[in-house]
C-alpha cells in the first residue's frame, strides 16, 4: 500500500482517472493479485481511491477533504478522554496565533463571508444552540478562506474538537442568563471587532482580542 500510494503521490493524476490495471501493478510491484487488492482497499478508507462496482466500476484515484482529517482527530482526542482542561489549554494557547496569521491575508469576499457569519450568530443570541453552531460554522469559514492549507486545516480540527465544549458553554448560558446573554452580546461585538482586525491586517490587535474572548468562554466552562 505504501509503494501505491507514494506511486500515486508521485505521479500526481487528476481525481477520477482510473488507477492501471490490477495486471500492471502485479507486474510493476511483482506482488500477487490478493497482495494488489488488500493495498486497493487500504488506499480506499485513507481516501486516496475510490473503488465503484459495475461495468463501468473499477478503482480511481480521488483527494482526501480536509474534514476527513479533522473529523478522525476529533474522534480520536474524545476516545482517549481528552478533558476540558486540556482543550481549554490547546485553544488559548494556539487559536490567537493562527487567527493573527490571517491578518491582512484575506480578500474582500472571505472578509464579507466573515461579517455574514458572525451577523448570523448575532440573530441566534436567543437560541442557544443556533448561537453554538453558528460559532462552529464560524470556524469553518475561518478554514475555507485561509490561504494556508495546513493552518486551515488545524482551523477545521478546532471546529470539530470545540462542538463539545460548545455544548457545555450553551449549558452554562442556559443556566446563568440573563448573565450570559449580555456575554453573547459581547461575543459577537468581539468577533466584529476582531473581523475589522483581520481586515486592517491588525496582527498584535486580532490576537490580543481573540485570547480575552476565549477567556471569558473559559470562565463559563471552569
Amino acid at each position: 500500500a505504501r509503494w501505491l500510494r507514494r506511486e500515486l503521490l508521485r505521479t500526481r493524476p487528476s481525481p477520477g482517472d482510473a488507477l492501471p490495471s490490477e495486471t500492471e501493478l502485479r507486474e510493476r510491484f511483482g506482488v500477487s493479485r490478493p497482495t494488489i487488492r488488500e493495498a486497493v482497499r487500504i488506499l480506499e478508507t485513507q481516501h486516496l481511491v475510490k473503488v465503484a462496482r459495475g461495468a463501468f466500476g473499477g478503482a480511481r484515484f480521488t483527494l482526501p477533504e480536509a474534514r476527513m482529517v479533522s473529523e478522525a482527530t476529533g474522534v480520536y482526542l474524545q476516545a482517549h478522554g481528552t478533558t476540558q482542561a486540556e482543550l481549554n489549554e490547546a485553544r488559548i494557547t494556539l487559536e490567537p496565533r493562527l487567527i493573527g496569521f490571517l491578518a491582512g491575508k484575506l480578500s474582500p469576499d472571505a472578509i464579507a463571508r466573515l461579517r455574514a457569519e458572525v451577523q448570523r450568530q448575532g440573530e441566534a443570541i436567543d437560541d442557544v444552540r443556533e448561537f453554538g453552531r453558528a460559532h462552529e460554522d464560524f470556524y469553518a469559514t475561518l478554514s475555507e478562506v485561509c490561504p494556508n492549507r495546513l493552518i486551515a486545516l488545524e482551523l477545521l480540527t478546532l471546529r470539530d474538537l470545540i462542538q463539545a465544549q460548545t455544548e457545555l458553554v450553551g449549558d452554562a448560558w442556559v443556566q446563568h442568563a440573563p448573565r450570559s446573554r449580555a456575554g453573547m452580546v459581547r461575543h459577537v461585538e468581539v468577533k466584529r471587532e476582531v473581523v475589522d482586525h483581520l481586515e486592517a491586517g491588525r496582527v498584535a490587535e486580532a490576537e490580543a482580542l481573540w485570547t480575552r474572548m476565549l477567556e471569558a468562554q473559559q470562565r463559563l466552562t471552569a
